[in-house]
Parts: structure tokens; C-alpha cells; sequence
């Protein structure tokens, strides 16, 4: 159990340091009714990370289990393959990137955030666990999970805690504005303004970050 929790845990932050997850709920704390609509963004992702992992550690027992409270190797080289993936993916970006002009303007959904209320930004949450990497981390916490000898209370358990680290950044950002709007309303300002100038940037470097770290676990677990 502890070592499944070991692993899951990096991968639920790498989720939560996702860039648009939190471009979207700063965006929204910045519209005309920001608490209604990043709580229904907060319930939207956290369920769709909840869903996802719960439906790929399901999939991933319905391969003969392990022995052990640990995943099999053939884990191990789904979770390199996935890992190399990102990596390369991030890299093509980022060449790709520096060919095309610089954007003077932000997204156009970026606009769009100012007119969103608690329904359609929970289906918005809902919407952005469908993302490539997301649903790459999603898996190899659910491959994690799914294929390590743990019973119903164990799996659980390390579902809820990558769920709980996959929404921390976002819980943590409607946290603050509830608790002190107008405080952090100019600093949540300059974070959105600085996302959008960067999300090439971050995004890229992110993809590859998250991919080094699968490379890495997923190497470091077969030797």
C-alpha cells in the first residue's frame, strides 16, 4: 500500500501543476461570480480525475494480478512507453513552437471564461481531464493502483489520495479567494497575465517534465 501511495502521489501533482486547470480556475475567480463558478469547476475536475483513474485501475485488474503490493513489470513498461511518449511530445512542441509568430492576443476561450456559470464550468472541469496528458497520468495512476494486490479499501484509499493531489493546486487557489478576495484578487491578476504571456512555454515544459518522471520510475523499476 505505502508503495503504490509513493507512486500515485508525484503523479496526482503532476496533474494539479497542469497549466490550463489553473490558468481556467484563476480565470474564473476573476469573472463576475468567481465563487459560483470555480466551485462548480473544482467539482467538475475533481470528478473527472476521480472517474478516470477509478475506470483505468478497473481495467488494469482485469489482467492476472501480482503477488505483491507492487506493479508487475509489464506495469512498468507501459508507464516508460507513456513516459517516453510525453517527452517527445513536449520536445516537437516546443521545436514547433519557436517556428510559429508569437500570439499578440490571448486564447479565445479565455474570454469566454467571463460568461461561465457553476454548471457549464463543471462540465468545463469535467472537459479538461480529457486532455493527452492527463489522461496519460490518469493511467499510470490507475495502471499503479489497478495492478498492485491491494483489496477494495487499500485501492480506494490511493484513488481518493491521487484524487485529492490531482485538485490541490485548484482547491487551493477558490480556497484563497474565499477566504480573502480582495487580497489576492491583484495577485491572482498578475498570475493569469503571466500564464497566458507563457502557456507555450509551460505547457511544453511541463509535458516533458511529467514524461522524464515516468521514464525515470519506470527505468529505475525494471532494473
Amino acid at each position: 500500500m505505502v508503495s503504490v501511495l509513493w507512486y500515485v502521489v508525484p503523479l496526482g501533482m503532476a496533474a494539479a501543476l497542469s497549466l490550463f486547470p489553473i490558468l481556467a480556475v484563476v480565470l474564473l475567480l476573476l469573472s463576475p461570480r468567481p465563487i459560483p463558478a470555480s466551485v462548480g469547476y473544482l467539482a467538475g475536475w475533481s470528478s473527472g480525475v476521480l472517474v478516470l483513474v477509478t475506470l483505468f485501475s478497473f481495467a488494469a485488474r482485469l489482467i492476472p494480478p501480482s503477488t505483491r503490493e507492487q506493479m508487475p513489470p509489464w506495469a512498468h513498461v507501459v508507464e516508460l512507453a507513456l513516459g517516453v511518449g510525453l517527452v517527445v511530445a513536449g520536445i516537437w512542441r516546443a521545436i514547433a513552437d519557436r517556428r510559429r509568430p508569437v500570439p499578440t492576443d490571448p486564447p479565445s476561450w479565455t474570454k469566454a471564461m467571463d460568461h461561465v456559470g457553476p454548471r457549464r464550468a463543471f462540465v468545463f472541469g469535467l472537459a479538461m481531464n480529457a486532455r493527452p496528458k492527463n489522461l496519460t497520468i490518469a493511467l499510470a495512476a490507475g495502471l499503479a493502483i489497478g495492478s498492485a494486490s491491494l483489496d477494495i479499501v487499500g485501492s480506494s484509499l490511493a484513488v481518493l489520495v491521487f484524487t485529492a493531489a490531482a485538485a490541490s493546486t485548484v482547491a487551493a487557489l477558490v480556497l484563497a479567494y474565499v477566504f480573502g478576495s480582495r487580497s489576492v484578487r491583484p495577485r491572482l491578476e498578475r498570475l493569469s497575465d503571466w500564464l497566458v504571456a507563457n502557456s507555450s512555454l509551460v505547457l511544453n515544459l511541463s509535458v516533458a517534465l511529467v514524461g522524464a518522471v515516468l521514464v525515470t520510475i519506470g527505468t529505475v523499476n525494471l532494473l
